[in-house]
């Protein structure tokens, strides 16, 4: 296992107008001027440091906290950074994360001269629901408004971020949640069972232990429904029709390189994952990244199972770019099991995992590390 150059970079931005009771991200709940310019200066010198690791970038993914609470001049800025001292293959991917509430129509034109692709955190349209964890108050048309600015300013390539398994509801409010997003027209859904992570509002609560039955019938339902619509599963709470999958994420999934910049953000070189420190004030300081160095099979072990998170799976091809030796040759008794089990599938150039073996992909993945 090499390390190797990277064509994927994710930044991390830090900032939030609030704090959700559900987030467990590294964020700052207030967008403090002071901060960001400092942020922003560490940033640009990362970045001209960092980018001789970096050949031509096919995705670039800012992600936070909430990009889009930045200020319209800190958007210029950032992205004036990012294009100095990166360069892109034709047909990039270039994702922003946003928050509905926080775009306006000045933001949303910046976005539209840098990206091809947003991601909008909405989690859940019932005021009701968004109220239970902790969502910060929305107008009732902020959806609307956001999807309206981005299309009017040309960017179609629109996905929501949404929510199952929130307290309270039914598998019948879940279906009228997946309804309700498809019938905005959006490309990409991700929909992920609420997790009640240590160290959140929501886990201070003490809420009741989470139904595992009904969280996987809106699972099943999810895939029931968004597969009518053209946008079937392509990873455990992904969906999205061929052209409109994350290739961002993908590329993860699959073992590619990748540098993270920002505080609290991951970097993979083919063999050591990094993770930059947080909070701001330590990554301000200049701490530097903490190393995850493991053993080469444990490594491969923990690449091999992100790659069957995904519906595809891994093509023979793809993995012998991360590996010496033939995935059968590493687990060969492990896959026989899952095999028999009804976990996996493999063909003479694939392998992936069934709807069972996404279903329960833990117990899948522990086999391996």
């Amino acid at each position: 296992m090499n390390t190797r150059p990277c064509r994927n970079v994710y930044v991390h931005v830090p900032f939030c107008n609030g704090k959700c009771a559900y987030c467990a991200f590294y964020s700052e709940p207030e967008v403090n001027p002071a901060s960001v310019t400092q942020w922003l200066d560490r940033l640009e010198n990362d970045a001209a440091r960092k980018s001789a690791q970096t050949l031509t970038l096919d995705t670039l993914y800012i992600g936070g906290g909430t990009p889009t609470a930045l200020p319209p001049e800190t958007l210029k800025r950032l992205f004036r950074i990012l294009e100095r001292h990166f360069s892109f293959l034709p047909g990039e991917e270039i994702s922003i994360e946003c928050n509905p509430e926080s775009l306006t129509e000045e933001k949303a034109e910046i976005l539209a001269r840098h990206v091809n692709r947003v991601s909008m955190g909405v989690q859940s349209f019932r005021p009701d629901f968004r109220e239970k964890i902790g969502r910060r108050p929305s107008d009732a048309h902020a959806v609307e408004t956001a999807l309206r600015l981005l299309r009017a300013n040309g960017i179609d390539n629109i996905g929501f971020d949404l929510i199952y398994a929130l307290p309270g509801e039914t598998l019948a409010n879940w279906r009228e949640e997946l309804d309700t997003a498809l019938s905005h027209g959006v490309r990409h859904i991700s929909a992920y069972s609420l997790s009640i992570e240590e160290g959140t509002e929501l886990a201070a609560r003490r809420l009741p232990p989470e139904d595992n039955e009904l969280s996987f019938a809106m699972w099943e339902a999810a895939q029931e429904i968004l597969a009518a619509h053209g946008m079937p599963r392509y990873e455990i709470s992904n969906y999205a029709s061929k052209p409109y999958e994350c290739r961002h994420n993908q590329n993860v999934w699959h073992a590619e390189p990748y540098l993270g910049l920002g505080p609290a953000a991951c970097s993979f070189d083919g063999a050591v994952r990094f993770t930059e420190v947080s909070p701001l004030a330590r990554w301000l300081a200049g701490i530097p990244p903490e190393a995850d160095v493991i053993r080469y099979e444990k490594r491969l072990g923990e690449m091999f199972i992100m790659g069957l998170r995904t519906v595809r799976g891994w093509k023979k091809s793809e993995f012998s770019r991360v590996s010496r030796l033939p995935w059968r040759e590493m687990w060969s008794t492990i896959i026989g099991k899952q095999l028999q089990d009804g976990m996996l599938q493999e063909t003479p150039d694939r392998i992936f995992p069934t709807e069972k073996g996404l279903a329960f992909w833990n117990d899948l993945a522990e086999a391996y590390l």
